[in-house]
């Protein structure tokens, strides 16, 4: 089957620039299964088919988007200007540029040994000239020998999927496409082997928008979790709960002044009581001037219990006297029609209002909702199994998404770290279909390994962010999980972390504003 991927022709003087071939070294080698990072892809999907009959078997060609991420240092394959013109290795997001139709020539499902042809957002194709051997072109405007690929999955023989990692072999002569340097520069198709340079990790039918050139941006939603899987394994934003709904950036602020750098991560709750209902618009107006900086941007919510309205206390919620459902009350709140779950999507529909708003902004916004799920004080947690709060979570989800159109929201499904977590992750897990992130509240038990090997065994592949905590990680133990794309401390805890924060802020592997690639 086939892959469409478009490459740009490379200049002839980058030739004389880079080596003939990645270095011996691999690790990755066909059929060998070597550690391969996956991708999140998070997405509508957009698969579309040629040749086949409702019902029936493949007749013919069938394509795909997809993007190719490399190995070792998680960039995207790049067609500059959508094909025809330049070629590399060196994007951190995947955008239009970065996303190619992949035709599997004999069609059915992607397997290992197809070949394929890969064409770029113009149409162009990518192109090996004599059957590989030195440069890549993007300039076929029909595709023949030189234009055909073969899929080599790296793992072995069998269906390839999202997160497989992959090579293309030039159909004519044994040359594979190879990231010069493993990424960031010049893409050739003249390596003899299949080692870590010219291992990619595929992403299957994935959503993007038109070329930022092209007037409307590519799709915010992608853009973000494209840029969340690059960066997993390789450095952590980091920011800060914005308490105050009159005030939005005031603990942002408080942060700066500590450490001379801008959180990269923003976040504010739509809450509860006047002082947070009335204030509303403000955390929407700040959202978008925050997310044009190139914030990531996101809202949490502590909801009022649904016997009470929205000019509640904090008692009510998690305090002192927090008001729970009884079970029977549950049961008319996750079952449609009832009082309660008309009064749930009422509270959803006066939050849509805010989010259609950010939607109209191109503002694609995590969403930390029913957060710490296993936390038994909310009256909305502690619900375990499938009638629980992971049936709220998906009902919450299906009506913004489904019912009201929200494709621009990153869903982040979030536990706090109690001793119980092992199956916790379990118990109140959603589905993976549901959350486009897992997110893990630090108070309790701390980073340790077993957390940290819960929430990466509960996210499938998805990125894992750290949503609050009380003490922020330090720069050593994120060396050590890597895996964290993002770290959130709890403003009440900011003058405990003021003298550690600022060598966490320069750290390397911490990303902060200045570091974080806009999203335009």
């Amino acid at each position: 089957m086939k892959l469409s991927l478009a490459i740009c022709a490379l200049a002839p003087l980058l030739l004389t620039l880079v080596p003939a071939c990645s270095p011996a070294p691999a690790t990755a080698v066909r059929g060998a299964g070597g550690e391969i990072t996956t991708g999140a892809s998070g997405g509508t999907t957009t698969s579309t088919s040629s040749g086949t009959t409702s019902g029936g078997p493949a007749v013919g060609p069938t394509s795909h988007t997809a993007t190719l991420r490399t190995l070792d240092t998680s960039q995207y394959l790049s067609a500059t200007n959508g094909g025809g013109s330049s070629l590399d290795a060196a994007s951190n997001i995947a955008g239009a540029f970065e996303t190619f139709t992949l035709t599997d020539l004999d069609g059915g499902m992607l397997t290992d040994g197809d070949a394929v042809h890969v064409a770029a957002a113009d149409g162009h194709y990518l192109s090996a000239a004599n059957g590989g051997g030195g440069a890549l072109t993007c300039d076929a405007t029909t595709p023949g020998d030189d234009e055909t690929f073969l899929v080599v999955r790296i793992a072995g023989p069998g269906v390839i999927a999202t997160g497989d990692a992959i090579a293309l072999e030039t159909k004519l002569h044994v040359n594979y496409v190879s990231a010069i340097h493993g990424g960031g520069g010049a893409v050739l198709a003249n390596a003899p082997w299949d080692h870590a340079w010219e291992t990619f990790t595929v992403a299957l039918d994935v959503a993007v928008g038109p070329p930022p050139d092209g007037g409307t941006p590519v799709f915010a939603r992608q853009k973000v979790l494209d840029y969340l899987a690059a960066t997993s394994g390789h450095g952590t934003v980091v920011g800060i709960e914005n308490k105050d709904a009159k005030s939005p950036t005031s603990d942002s602020d408080q942060i700066a002044s500590i450490t001379g750098k801008t959180p990269g991560f923003w976040s504010a709750d739509w809450g509860f009581g006047s002082g947070a209902v009335d204030h509303r618009q403000d955390i929407v107006d700040q959202g978008i001037a925050q997310w044009n900086k190139g914030a990531i941007v996101q809202y949490i919510y502590h909801a009022c219990p649904l016997t009470q309205d929205e000019l509640c206390s904090w008692d009510d919620i998690g305090g002192a006297n927090p008001q729970h459902l009884s079970d029977a009350q549950w049961s008319e709140l996750t079952t449609p029609g009832t009082t309660l779950h008309s009064a749930w999507l009422a509270r959803l529909d006066t939050l849509s209002g805010f989010f259609q708003q950010l939607k109209d902004a191109g503002v694609a916004p995590l969403f930390r909702v029913l957060h710490e799920m296993n936390q038994g004080v909310f009256w909305w947690a502690g619900r375990a199994g499938p009638d629980g709060t992971a049936k709220l979570y998906q009902i919450t989800h299906d009506y913004l998404v489904d019912t009201k159109g929200f494709d621009n929201i990153i869903w982040v499904w979030n536990l706090q770290d109690f001793t119980s977590l092992s199956t916790d992750v379990d118990t109140y897990n959603p589905g993976t279909a549901y959350f486009d992130i897992a997110a893990l509240d630090v108070y309790n038990t701390g980073y340790t390994q077993e957390n940290y090997d819960a929430m990466k065994g509960a996210s499938g592949g998805k990125p894992i962010g750290i949503g609050e905590c009380q003490f922020m990680p330090t720069a050593d133990l994120l060396t050590k999980q890597p895996l964290w794309v993002y770290a959130a401390l709890w403003p009440d805890f900011t003058g405990e972390n003021a003298s550690t924060l600022p060598a966490l802020y320069g750290a390397p592997n911490v990303i902060t504003l200045g570091g974080l690639p806009g999203w335009k």
